[in-house]
């Protein structure tokens, strides 16, 4: 195997430009709708009418600072896509499997609080939405969150996208129903939020009125916190990997043996040191511009479906929240945000509450959803590289182990937090913290590095496969 041969891209890549084509490319949303729905949670729902109480819309930079990790994940997922091997497996040959460890640690560590947290929402969201007494809650959020697993582990991956996708369309238009309804009462002023969007660095202070229990927590803490809510995680970057190979994206498209072509083609960089096995005539560099196209089409999807939901729920804390001094905190996390669509439903229409109530359930119903197959994705794939015999565990066996790992130490956790022995957003925003900011920098950073010194690859590939021009030199 001297040199590959790029399989043929689709029709409506090679179609010329059109409004009928870019309306396809919708098709492509499939692995974003699961990053998307993961991301929109409780970061969105508890932490963002927070913030926007107390910050106003002096704080909508952070969404913007939040696309960073979305180029981050989209050099990752390119640099497979085109190469056929996966960063971990190269993280783990290169650093001796440190970084893999690392990742593993932090999934392993922070994964079940972040479980324990979305019980809890879960439970807390169903209480308000049905009237269920305290004794309950925690009830039928485990058993919403126990049923969300198991149907990641009985249906296919493709069911799991499809109903993604339905959430995020949900989440969605609850959020644009909101702030639609804010600007036509007066209570939001789109045009003086924009610029807020892009004055990286402005930073309020609390106001007074902010209670003790938020206003200990430096500023600089909270904002990295919810960043950590915004951007794609470890978890998410690691296991799109994994995805694109179940799409037959790039490299692996047309290949049913997806898995068995990235071994090999990662046996041939460990026999050669190097990857020597990239075509580099001009038809083979078209191909891989148009390969690569779905990965960067569902990622920016995926960002711009977060920022909507992130801006509208940060707005709506500012709308109708930091006038009236109310705040989401351990105590009533959800049921004080409740209160910008309740007032927006005084004022416009009766029907915003049940479409809150149900874009409620599913943002948290998806997360758990969603972020189980994220996590497990995640976890085989990292493991897979340094611990070679995971290699031989069906995919579907080795999530039933992660199930009933998250839940005996998830469920105990939630106990705790809704007695309120542990702070819930305080765990909340240091487990977004760690796989969110920290995890994506650090793989990003390895991603950036690996791809400069072993993707020795023309200049001129440089300018064709990024339509973005990134800024990526390879030599």
């Amino acid at each position: 195997m001297d040199e590959i041969r790029f399989p043929e891209p689709d029709e409506v890549l090679k179609a010329k430009p059109s409004l009928k084509k870019y309306l396809r490319y919708l098709l492509f949303f499939g692995p974003g709708a699961i990053i998307a729905s993961v991301t929109i949670g409780q970061g969105q729902l508890i932490l963002g009418p927070q913030i926007g109480a107390w910050a106003r819309d002096r704080l909508l930079w952070i969404i913007t600072l939040s696309f960073g990790s979305y180029f981050l994940a989209y050099v990752a997922i390119r640099f497979t896509l085109i190469s056929g091997i996966n960063l971990v497996d190269l993280f783990a040959l290169k650093l001796k499997g440190v970084l893999n460890w690392f990742f593993i640690a932090l999934i392993i560590i922070f994964v079940p609080m972040f479980a324990a947290t979305i019980i809890t929402t879960l439970g807390i969201s169903l209480q308000w939405i049905f009237g269920f007494t305290d004794p309950y809650v925690l009830i039928w959020g485990t058993y919403f969150g126990i049923l969300a697993v198991m149907l990641v582990i009985v249906w296919r991956y493709k069911i799991i996208e499809y109903t993604q996708a339905l959430f995020v369309v949900v989440l969605a238009a609850g959020a644009v129903a909101s702030m639609i309804s804010s600007i036509m009462t007066g209570q939001l002023n789109l045009l003086k939020a924009l610029p807020h969007f892009f004055t990286i660095g402005d930073i309020p202070n609390y106001p007074s009125w902010v209670p003790e229990s938020i206003s200990k927590k430096p500023i600089s803490l909270t904002i990295l916190g919810y960043l950590g809510t915004l951007t794609v995680t470890i978890i998410t970057v690691v296991g799109y990997s994994g995805w694109i190979k179940v799409k037959r994206w790039g490299i692996f498209k047309r290949r049913e043996d997806a898995d068995k072509l990235s071994e090999k083609l990662f046996e041939r960089f460990k026999e050669k040191g190097k990857i020597d096995y990239l075509p580099r005539d001009e038809k083979e560099i078209r191909k891989a511009k148009l390969l690569v196209t779905p990965a960067l089409v569902d990622l920016m999807l995926a960002f711009v479906v977060v920022a909507i939901v992130s801006a509208a729920y940060m707005l709506g804390g500012y709308a109708w929240l930091g006038r009236e001094h109310s705040i989401p905190t351990d105590v009533n996390p959800l049921k004080e945000q409740a209160k910008i669509f309740a007032n927006i439903a005084q004022s416009m229409s009766k029907w915003l509450i049940p479409l809150f109530k149900v874009s409620l359930f599913f943002a948290l119903f998806g997360t758990i959803y969603a972020g189980f197959e994220a996590a497990s994705r995640m976890l085989y794939e990292t493991m897979k590289a340094v611990a070679p015999k995971v290699r031989n565990i069906d995919y579907k066996q080795f999530a039933f182990y992660i199930f009933v790992y998250l839940f005996l130490i998830g469920i105990p956790l939630a106990v705790a937090m809704f007695s309120r022995i542990i702070s819930l957003l305080t765990v909340l925003g240091l487990t977004l913290l760690f796989i969110g900011v920290v995890g994506v920098v650090i793989f990003g950073a390895g991603a950036i590095y690996y791809s400069r010194k072993f993707c020795h690859l023309p200049t001129n590939w440089e300018n064709s496969v990024l339509p973005l021009r990134l800024s990526l030199s390879y030599s």
